[in-house]
């Protein structure tokens, strides 16, 4: 672009030459130079900027490389270590546990583990699962430590914990639940920027006691191949571009019967970056046959209309800060104090509104 303007400037310059001839040119030559000297970083520094400001921003660093590696399962559970985990057993000597939830989580989100700790974790069993992040791994150890010591609760593996190794994180998940809880009916997965009711996922679970995974269905999803967008999926990592039917990751109930089968199957389906497609799409559903369950309580959303019978309705709500999820707490807390009065009270809501109750949730 700055060579054009030049040659058109020099040719401008040639013309205008032959037209006011030689004695003024020399008369004019030294402040045209002068001008030349004082205008041309001005120029070149416009001509930078104009085409930096043109041009799309560089694609984000999107850490898919080990993929390329390996996509090998049973490469990455074999070379993962378990750094920290409860002192206490987790399931005890009982033969049976209804439910066991663990939870998605990276060390830096202290503040969001705390609020789960103080609001629906104390209702059912719950453990945090998270690798190591950023450069000062030894001090965020340490930090784990105290934290474990004081609520052992945490489960730590030494690996780089971002968001392209949900589907390690996962994995090791459900194979730390077969290690530990075998016996559990169920095991929820899900998000520390999630709340749970604790009451209405139990009332899920009974009433789909057979289902194999559980969770809200999203169907025939156009995978995205935008660089920039954060589900972006290479077509080297998964060439078909729409699934038919998956669970969202934001919280599903896996079946505890199925739990051999899913992690036997999964060392044979090459790993790819979203976990919840990984698993509940290509390994469950794909690869095993297994029946995925629609519940639109387990939403991956949260409404809009905060009205204390929307989150007495939902088992999970997903994409809550620390001080909103204290703040949906203590509607549910209020409505549980007076169970029978609470559920006439949500019961008639859900009938006088109806299906427009689904509209009180905000959509991705």
């Amino acid at each position: 672009m700055l060579e054009s303007i030049l040659r058109i400037i020099s040719r401008k310059f040639l013309y205008y030459l032959k037209f006011i001839g030689r004695r003024k040119v020399l008369f004019l030559a030294p402040p045209l130079v002068l001008v030349v000297l004082v205008l041309w970083p001005a120029c070149r520094w416009f001509a930078a900027h104009t085409s930096r400001a043109l041009l799309p921003p560089l694609p984000p660093d999107t850490p898919l490389q080990h993929f390329r590696r390996s996509r090998s399962l049973q490469h990455y559970l074999t070379h993962t270590q378990i750094l920290i985990e409860p002192s206490v057993a987790p399931c005890g000597s009982i033969d049976e546990v209804r439910v066991i939830t663990l939870v998605s989580s990276a060390p830096p989100r202290a503040a969001q583990r705390q609020a789960v700790r103080d609001t629906w974790a104390k209702h059912q069993k719950t453990f945090f699962v998270m690798g190591l992040h950023g450069e000062r791994v030894d001090e965020q150890l340490v930090d784990n430590y105290i934290e474990a010591k004081q609520y052992s609760d945490l489960i730590v593996f030494d690996f780089r914990d971002h968001y392209q190794n949900l589907t390690l994180k996962t994995a090791l998940m459900l194979q730390w639940t077969l290690d530990n809880c075998p016996q559990t009916e169920f095991l929820f997965k899900t998000d520390d920027d999630v709340l749970v009711n604790p009451w209405t996922l139990q009332k899920v679970m009974e009433q789909n006691v057979d289902a194999q995974l559980l969770g809200y269905s999203r169907n025939n999803t156009l995978l995205h191949r935008d660089e920039y967008n954060k589900w972006y999926v290479p077509r080297w990592l998964h060439y078909e571009d729409q699934v038919s039917r998956y669970l969202s990751g934001t919280g599903y109930l896996i079946n505890g019967d199925f739990l051999p089968q899913i992690m036997e199957a999964a060392v044979n389906v090459p790993l790819m970056n979203l976990e919840d497609i990984y698993f509940t799409y290509l390994v469950a559903h794909k690869e095993l046959g297994l029946k995925l369950t629609h519940d639109k309580r387990l939403s991956p959303t949260k409404p809009w209309l905060k009205v204390s019978c929307m989150y007495w309705w939902l088992a999970s709500t997903h994409s809550l800060d620390p001080h909103e999820m204290r703040a949906a707490w203590a509607k549910l807390e209020g409505l549980m104090k007076g169970r029978n009065h609470s559920t006439n009270i949500c019961s008639a809501f859900n009938e006088f509104f109806g299906s427009w109750r689904d509209y009180g949730l905000t959509f991705e």
